[in-house]
């Protein structure tokens, strides 16, 4: 009996990983009017920022619906399988929760659920940490105590373009939004709770890659010997000043690249990147 990664595509774990450890990745969708495409299978980012450029009104995002979940753990567990679904937090997405009606609806026991109570390439190095345990030999309890212990300790950055995409998703209030649209100031999300909140603001992008380096110095928060995850929407040049201002800072592991799938540039927006990290 073998174990099955699963994850959503709000996580963003990037392709390379997926196709790696044979992740299987559950879609989004992204409804434009009457017009709904999957996220990363029927559109790419590209695609996408094109589309929502000429949008007069913000696109819709639909959660996974539990048929869906339903139908694949039922085709893992009859090929033997233990099934590990780790999803992006319930608080910002009902994906979490379609997975677990689904496990609920097959009535399996070795259908593992997790709330990684984090968003985008964060979320996604959960599902990375638990494709590398699994390698390592580990046993589907024991991946699953270590991923919610993991996810307990994920720090997230966003480092934004705007945040009037969030806010008129209702992920953030027009007050917070506000914030954003004045001299040209770059607002800094940070996950809480599973929630998104506003960590402070920076004028232009090269002096909030300086906050945010300056914030995690702050909290004490070492990144030397860690695995760190950075991506981006459409903006790799900024990516790649955070990641050369990262490695100036710190002795990194590993870093993990990715980009943001269109679900969460639906809400981000272009011109964004991003920091993940365990502490």
């Amino acid at each position: 009996m073998g174990i099955k990664i699963f994850t959503d595509s709000i996580c963003d774990v990037p392709d390379e990983y997926v196709e790696r450890y044979g992740i299987r990745v559950m879609p989004l969708t992204v409804n434009f009017g009457d017009e709904s495409f999957k996220d990363g299978i029927d559109l790419t980012l590209m695609e996408f920022l094109a589309m929502l450029e000429k949008s007069e009104v913000l696109p819709t995002t639909s959660q996974v619906p539990p048929a869906e979940f339903f139908k694949a753990y039922r085709e893992e567990i009859a090929l033997g399988n233990k099934v590990i679904s780790i999803h992006g937090s319930s608080q910002l997405s009902g994906t979490y929760n379609s997975a677990v009606m689904a496990k609920e609806q097959i009535g399996e026991p070795d259908i593992h659920i997790i709330d990684s109570m984090g968003v985008s390439l964060g979320a996604g190095m959960l599902v990375i940490k638990a494709a590398r345990l699994l390698e390592e030999g580990l046993e589907a309890i024991e991946i699953v105590k270590e991923i919610e212990a993991s996810k307990e300790k994920m720090k997230y950055f966003f480092i934004l373009d705007t945040l009037k995409y969030l806010q008129k998703g209702g992920r953030l209030s027009m007050s917070a939004s506000m914030l954003g649209s004045i001299l040209n100031i770059k607002p800094i999300l940070t996950v809480v709770h599973g929630k998104l909140e506003l960590s402070e603001k920076s004028r232009g992008m090269k002096k909030a890659i300086s906050s945010l380096l300056k914030t995690i110095k702050e909290n004490g928060w070492s990144l030397d010997g860690k695995i760190v995850g950075i991506n981006h929407i459409a903006d790799p040049e900024h990516m790649r000043l955070l990641e050369e201002e990262l490695k100036r800072e710190y002795s990194i592991k590993e870093i993990i690249r990715g980009e943001v799938g269109s679900v969460v540039a639906t809400h981000g927006g272009p011109g964004a990147v991003a920091v993940h990290f365990e502490i």
